[in-house]
């Protein structure tokens, strides 16, 4: 079976240092799904979602009532039924899209699922940025992003997530939801990223918990209130560090690891270390001058996929055509 037309997508990952979920309390119609969401954020990562979308021929007798016909694939395994966020979006896509549309959805990750780096934004994006494109649909890139932005929400895979890997850079969004409001950090060029996992959080498990919820809408109104005092990375770092310690996410979730790794990368002369929100991962912010030293010390604790380093991506998702 040829293909006949394919698009690959380029998302960058994405880190949330801190994040305010919404009141509780304050109750959003389903129809106006697009106004959920979070404050907060953290930088783009020059690590990408790639999202390869590959149109395959169409059979002529599956009938005129099946609008679409896709697979999913994770890192080269088929995952259709677990690609929850994925297949949302199509779904959410497909009254846009030919009847009969036979596609191939091929996702690969430069960073482990699962641990607080942006995977499932990344992914939803590509979708919405390649059917886009493939199927000639008209839609500004804005308009695309706001079907993976609810395609996250719908799942609980992510509150803020997506507008920030539209976005690119280092942003806060400033309102919760679509359109997305943010302010961007400047960054100096001397700039790294270091990071390492120990595995993932179920995050839907903690954006659906009353007393999570009602406590990082809480600590997190005290944090946009702490950035709101000055936009600068040193403070954003600090910022984060206040986050996770008012919120013992560390010590809810039995984190050791990553409380000590942080405490060791606090004796090097850094801007600030964390831990990703929400997966078992810490993210070190430095001059690449002091990343080696750094790099020694993440590996002192054996992250599971290794030690990267990484910088700030300014842009958001890049279509790259065969």
């Amino acid at each position: 079976m040829g293909n006949l037309h394919e698009v690959e997508v380029w998302v960058p990952h994405r880190i949330s240092g801190f994040f305010q979920m919404m009141n509780p309390k304050e109750k959003v119609p389903q129809s106006d799904i697009s106004k959920i969401g979070s404050r907060g954020g953290g930088p783009a990562l020059t690590a990408f979602g790639k999202t390869k979308i590959t149109i395959l021929p169409t059979d002529e007798e599956i009938g005129e009532d099946l609008i679409n016909k896709f697979k999913v694939f994770l890192n080269g395994k088929e995952n259709t039924s677990k690609a929850k966020t994925s297949c949302s979006v199509v779904n959410r896509m497909a009254h846009l899209l030919p009847k009969n549309a036979n596609f191939l959805i091929e996702h690969h990750f430069d960073l482990p699922l699962g641990a607080g780096f942006g995977s499932s934004g990344a992914g939803a994006l590509g979708i919405a940025y390649g059917l886009n494109d493939l199927f000639k649909i008209g839609l500004t890139p804005l308009e695309a992003a706001k079907y993976a932005h609810i395609a996250e929400v719908e799942n609980k895979t992510g509150l803020g997530t997506v507008g920030g890997q539209f976005v690119g850079g280092l942003t806060i969004m400033i309102e919760p939801g679509y359109p997305f409001q943010y302010k961007k950090i400047p960054i100096p060029e001397n700039i790294e990223i270091i990071i390492g996992s120990w595995g993932s959080i179920n995050t839907k498990s903690i954006l659906t918990n009353p007393n999570y919820k009602q406590l990082i809408h809480q600590v997190g109104k005290e944090a946009i209130k702490k950035m709101n005092e000055q936009f600068s990375l040193a403070n954003y770092m600090k910022v984060c560090k206040f986050f996770l310690e008012k919120t013992e996410l560390l010590e809810r979730l039995e984190l050791p690891i990553l409380k000590n790794l942080i405490e060791s990368l606090e004796k090097l002369p850094i801007i600030g270390a964390s831990m990703t929100q929400l997966g078992k991962s810490v993210f070190c912010v430095c001059d690449k001058q002091i990343s080696p030293q750094v790099v020694k010390v993440f590996n002192q604790y054996n992250p599971l996929s290794g030690t990267k380093i990484v910088k700030i991506c300014n842009y958001g998702p890049k279509i790259k055509k065969k």
